[in-house]
């Protein structure tokens, strides 16, 4: 996972500690039982040494010592936030936003898809000039494009597979609706946003600031400039 505090991916080596809150008898059965359990789950990111805190909610056999291994929900309680330092070149207004959805991300997750989704719409159109409402063809659209690297192209066309797009018609018409989303949903819109601010804004600034210092050369030979 990556680490909401230095926002670097590790493998994270989680200690739990479960606590079962109800133990209901199954219906129709005879001396069965449900055990509904909270797992708190805390580890310390291996690079930076910063706390992680989750809360589990699931249900266990009963026959386990009191772990939990069958998670139905998962919440980051601490840190609440995440961190991603984005580049200057990425501009105010999409920064200021991406920064909103990366606050959120763990109080909700949900919340924090639908913020990443409507930027994604809104990068996809006015930068990129897809002008259709509907995000699952601006994806399809993106991907069509020649001269996409594969690695971006994978993580686009991921959102579709993982945000379930297809199943879910309010993240493509609606981008902005706050629905269920899949586990890990949040983070990925959020890696797939990084890859196109860099994609759309930091790359080709950097190629035109090295083109400008290469013709300044150029000229100081007596050379032409390189074509645009």
């Amino acid at each position: 996972m990556r680490c909401p505090h230095c926002s670097v991916s590790a493998n994270i080596a989680w200690v739990t500690a479960t606590s079962f809150t109800n133990v209901e008898e199954k219906p129709g059965f005879t001396d069965e039982y449900e055990h509904k359990g909270v797992e708190i789950a805390y580890a310390h990111c291996p690079e930076c040494g910063g706390l992680l805190v989750s809360l589990r909610y699931g249900e266990s056999p009963g026959d386990d010592g009191g772990q939990l291994p069958y998670v139905e929900r998962e919440e980051r309680i601490y840190p609440l936030g995440s961190s991603r330092p984005l580049e200057p070149e990425v501009p105010e207004n999409y920064r200021n936003e991406f920064i909103e959805a990366c606050k959120v991300e763990g109080v909700s997750p949900k919340a924090s898809a639908a913020l990443s989704r409507r930027l994604l719409q809104q990068l996809l159109r006015d930068k990129l000039n897809l002008q259709s409402t509907n995000l699952a063809t601006q994806v399809h659209e993106f991907l069509d494009r020649p001269g996409i690297p594969t690695y971006l192209s994978e993580a686009v066309d991921a959102i579709r597979n993982l945000g379930n797009l297809a199943a879910h018609p309010l993240k493509a018409t609606s981008t902005g609706e706050i629905v269920e989303v899949e586990p890990g949903e949040a983070a990925w819109l959020l890696d797939v946003l990084e890859s196109l601010f860099d994609f759309v804004f930091v790359q080709p600034a950097r190629l035109e600031t090295r083109r400008g210092e290469l013709n300044s050369k150029l000229a100081s030979l007596g050379k032409p400039s390189m074509k645009m």
